[in-house]
């Protein structure tokens, strides 16, 4: 009773915190299933290259997330606890023991999540740095071009003029979206 007291004190139904947990154990679920195949070799992403979110390729623990960029649940995973574990683990010293890949997994339920995508795939093709600014600009911005499928707009906040041109040709790239059809 005390904890659906403080819930609604915190502006939260109670309905509001059992959909937020089940959302985390949901994305939770994915993440081990994803660790758990990456540390027994049956991982199934061959076709797209690591994208290292965070850690080191050496480190005991590899962590695979299949993520869907258009997908709120995945923004959610993203931000409330991928972000802040690289951030603590990083903050503590102890990033070297973490390796926490990225995959791009576009479900065909959301209209613009393969055109996210094959921004991403594009930016990470400009390196590490840019792919890490759209990245995080796709989930930040979600609810932004997730409506009209404006990703430019999202993107141009986050890369220079030159990258931005760079990074919209690759993304009409038939190879790029090819890939990124496959994928979902």
């Amino acid at each position: 009773v005390n904890h659906i007291g403080a819930e609604v004190r915190m502006g939260r139904t109670p309905n509001q915190t059992m959909r937020s947990g089940k959302r985390i154990l949901a994305a939770a679920a994915w993440v081990l299933a994803a660790a758990v195949l990456s540390a027994s070799g049956q991982g199934g992403a061959d076709k797209q290259p690591d994208l290292w979110l965070g850690g080191q390729p050496n480190a005991p623990l590899k962590i695979e997330v299949f993520s869907d960029f258009q997908c709120p649940v995945c923004r959610a995973f993203y931000l409330e606890t991928m972000k802040p574990l690289i951030a603590d683990f990083t903050k503590e010293k102890r990033i070297e023991k973490i390796y926490i890949v990225y995959h791009d997994f576009p479900l065909d339920m959301h209209p613009y999540a393969r055109k996210a995508a094959c921004y991403a795939m594009a930016a990470e093709r400009l390196g590490r740095d840019p792919w890490l600014r759209v990245f995080d600009a796709l989930y930040q911005e979600q609810a932004q071009w997730s409506q009209d499928g404006n990703i430019d707009a999202v993107v141009a906040k986050v890369l220079d003029p030159t990258e931005l041109t760079r990074v919209k040709k690759l993304a009409a790239d038939p190879k790029n979206v090819k890939l990124i059809i496959e994928l979902g």
